[in-house]
């Protein structure tokens, strides 16, 4: 079995108000002052960022092997948070495509990204995910 090793670097910055990420030759800024939003992206934000993102790459790619054109998508992602203990229990997503394959076929494609999305299938474990799909059209999402 092949396995890929995957590394993050964080400082939080002096002030307290911000974490900063690395990866590669990559940064991102996160706000890290509870209760904050003009601080950033929180964490379960950026988790539900992750979620999104490896959804679109997993969709994209099952796309491109099965040959049927997308022209669009966007996902809005939405989490459930319980303060004690603090932990998400649920994520839903409603993915938004823009495509002129059928009904049947983008089905068959959401079920295919949804098993090869690592992010996905690691949070299954932990907390129930749940999504949908619809059709994209312009200025409705």
């Amino acid at each position: 079995m092949s396995t890929q090793t995957y590394e993050v670097r964080i400082e939080r910055s002096a002030d307290g108000l911000h974490v900063r990420s690395a990866a590669r030759d990559f940064t991102l800024e996160l706000g890290a002052h509870r209760g904050d939003p003009a601080a950033g992206f929180n964490a379960v934000e950026t988790l539900l960022s992750a979620v999104g993102a490896c959804f679109s790459t997993s969709f994209g790619m099952v796309a491109e092997l099965s040959r049927v054109s997308v022209d669009g998508l966007q996902m809005k992602v939405v989490a459930e948070r319980q303060d004690k203990p603090p932990v998400v229990t649920a994520i839903r997503y409603t993915a938004f495509i823009k495509t002129d394959a059928d009904d049947q076929k983008v089905d068959r494609l959401v079920a295919l990204a949804e098993r090869n999305s690592t992010v996905i299938s690691t949070l299954r474990g932990a907390v129930a995910v749940s999504g949908e799909w619809r059709r994209y059209e312009e200025g409705s999402n």
